[in-house]
């Protein structure tokens, strides 16, 4: 409030006439506010809009009593157009914008105390998703319908694959039932021991298995809540050390495929044709050699999209093991697969691998594998051969930046920040690899992956 000058004026039905009209011209090439001298009531006016899209706002500095400086506080209180529309009279405006000045300067600003009132509500909604039960904490919040749950458990956010979603599944509900409707925050090491020394009598692997499950499932309710100080050591681990137990996977597997077996082994692979001409019989074919030439995990290599391979990059793209998606350079040897596959596979097709149904994807190469071993004797996992390339790399000396980026390997540290490699180099790097294998394999192996089906 003050004397009037320029842009401090008494509003009232003549001068609002006046400054329409100034607003409507184009008077104002910037953001201006005009003052009301009776009250704090102010006009806000932006470019290129009219009198009617303007609005009436407090636009004051404020100094909140007990507060030694002031703050400019922007308030609007209405548009102009629908003070017009809904007859407010200038007196009611001047009030709303005194009584919004008092409010403020008494430490009781409506719009901060929305804003608090708003965060309570988030910290009390989070707070009662962090007191969940260990079932709900794993496959999500129940929705009320059969079967149906929120995604926002373990399970959705971290999209494990389906043999670990099994995993869950089946040790959860049998070796830790007991736990299972327990709070998770509220799942003592002492509860823990009990049900471990109580289902140790049915085999340590498993029930090892399943207390890793626990332990991640823990882990990761710690970082999604990690303000509500409700899961401050995990009880898994508390339990395991005071029992001098090592739930850790500790003969973990060192196969690989030597240099004298990629002979018999590409050989029984690349066989598989005269076993059967089926769809799973051909599925498993590729997917054995894709995954051998590409070092990417079974399930990365079961979901590729087709939408997702550029060939004209030479590029394709998978759902890492955390969900994300990451893209990789397809070398010689992996090239020759896909234009092979795209040239067969059906139109509308969505999975480079898809189900035998024709719907979905190819899910595991179980009997392939079992027949590859009796044909070459050669007895490799899936993920042994992708052992088998990271081995090669590091034998070929290839960074280790680089092959962990071809692998999906997360990486940390200040290199994971600054360190991207170009994909000319992965793919150089992924040919070095596949020209190794190839060679080895004493086949003119180029010519087996580009031959009729």
């Amino acid at each position: 409030m003050g004397r009037s000058s320029e842009n401090r004026v008494k509003f009232s039905k003549p001068t609002l006439t006046v400054i329409e009209r100034r607003i409507n011209n184009g008077e104002f090439t910037k953001e201006s506010y005009l003052y009301d001298n009776a009250s704090h009531l102010a006009i806000r006016i932006r470019p290129s809009q009219s009198y009617s899209d303007s609005a009436f706002c407090l636009y004051e500095r404020i100094r909140i009593r007990g507060q030694q400086k002031s703050k400019l506080y922007k308030r609007q209180i209405m548009k102009v157009g629908e003070a017009r529309n809904a007859q407010v009279p200038i007196s009611e405006l001047r009030q709303k914008a005194d009584s919004l000045f008092l409010e403020i300067q008494e430490g009781r600003d409506p719009h901060l105390l929305a804003q608090q009132l708003a965060a309570e509500q988030a910290n009390e909604q989070q707070l009662s998703e962090a007191k969940r039960t260990f079932r709900d904490m794993i496959f999500g919040s129940p929705t009320g319908k059969d079967g149906e749950f929120l995604p926002d458990g373990f399970v959705a956010e971290r999209r494990p694959g389906d043999r670990y979603l099994i995993d869950i599944k089946n040790k959860c509900e049998v070796l830790l039932a007991d736990l299972l409707d327990e709070h998770l925050y509220r799942i003592s090491a002492e509860q823990v021991k009990a049900v471990y020394l109580q289902q140790v009598g049915k085999g340590e692997t498993q029930l090892h298995n399943a207390m890793r499950i626990l332990r991640s499932v823990w882990n990761w309710a710690q970082a999604k809540y990690d303000e509500s100080d409700l899961f401050i050591r995990n009880p898994v681990s508390r339990a395991m050390k005071q029992l001098g137990v090592n739930i850790n996977r500790s003969n973990r597997r060192t196969e690989r495929l030597d240099d004298s077996d990629f002979k018999p082994y590409l050989r029984a692979v690349l066989g598989l044709r005269e076993h059967d001409h089926t769809s799973a019989f051909r599925n498993g074919r590729d997917a054995l050699l894709f995954m051998l030439f590409s070092g990417v995990r079974l399930m990365g290599t079961m979901t590729i999209r087709i939408a997702d391979i550029d060939l004209n990059r030479h590029t394709f793209k998978i759902i890492k093991k955390g969900g994300k998606q990451a893209e990789l350079p397809l070398n010689s040897a992996t090239e020759a697969i896909v234009r092979n596959r795209l040239a067969n596979l059906p139109e509308q097709t969505e999975y480079l691998f898809p189900g035998i149904t024709g719907s979905g994807h190819y899910r595991d190469t179980k009997d392939v594998r079992k027949i590859v071993k009796e044909v070459s004797g050669v007895s490799v996992t899936n993920h042994d051969l992708r052992r088998t390339y990271k081995s090669i790399g590091a034998e070929l000396e290839i960074s280790p930046i680089l092959i962990d980026e071809l692998l999906s390997h997360a990486r940390e540290g200040v290199d994971a920040h600054y360190i991207h490699p170009s994909m000319t180099k992965l793919r150089e790097a992924s040919q070095k690899v596949a020209d190794y294998m190839i060679g080895k394999s004493c086949l003119d192996l180029m010519k087996e992956l580009t031959a009729a089906w």
